[in-house]
């Protein structure tokens, strides 16, 4: 009697079943990785955020953090001044070099008080850090704000679209 290779209607289905629970437990897990890529850009903008909050006041300079909304990009600048002029030039250090948003996550748009349409950040000598609200979109389509408190310098990361607070 001549052997015949292949698999039995009983095998293929268990290999199916298999498959379909481990598929169960892992396509949950690949939302994370969004919101993972998400967390890490916060992280970094916060990092950021504090690196030139410190940095303007033991400088004494004026320090603003850029943002390019359209490409997820961010870098941070410092004001020069000659003679009746000032203008600003980005910061070449490794802390204020450009930094770019991680995997799917984007920029909706970034809020600041005093100038609604031109997105940056200001930071002053005494300490003062302009109030804003970064909005963040991961690739699941969640929104995220990032808000910056003016006096303390520090960010909250909450869930939603959430407009600027008042300072």
């Amino acid at each position: 009697m001549p052997k015949k290779e292949g698999f039995t209607l009983i095998e293929l289905t268990i290999i199916i079943v298999i498959l379909g629970v481990m598929l169960s437990l892992i396509i949950p897990r690949l939302g994370e990785l969004g919101e993972a890529n998400l967390k890490r850009s916060a992280r970094h903008l916060t990092g950021m955020i504090r690196f030139l909050r410190d940095e303007s006041q033991a400088q004494k300079n004026t320090y603003r953090l850029r943002f390019d909304v359209q490409s997820g990009r961010y870098w941070a600048e410092v004001e020069t001044k000659n003679d009746q002029t000032s203008e600003f030039i980005r910061v070449q250090s490794a802390m204020g070099s450009e930094g770019s948003l991680s995997g799917q996550t984007t920029f909706r748009d970034v809020q600041a008080a005093s100038h609604p349409d031109d997105p940056y950040i200001e930071f002053t000598p005494d300490g003062w850090v302009e109030n804003a609200a970064i909005h963040l979109r991961n690739g699941d389509e969640k929104d995220f704000t990032l808000l910056v408190n003016p006096l303390r310098g520090s960010t909250e990361l909450r869930e939603g679209y959430i407009e600027e607070r008042e300072s």
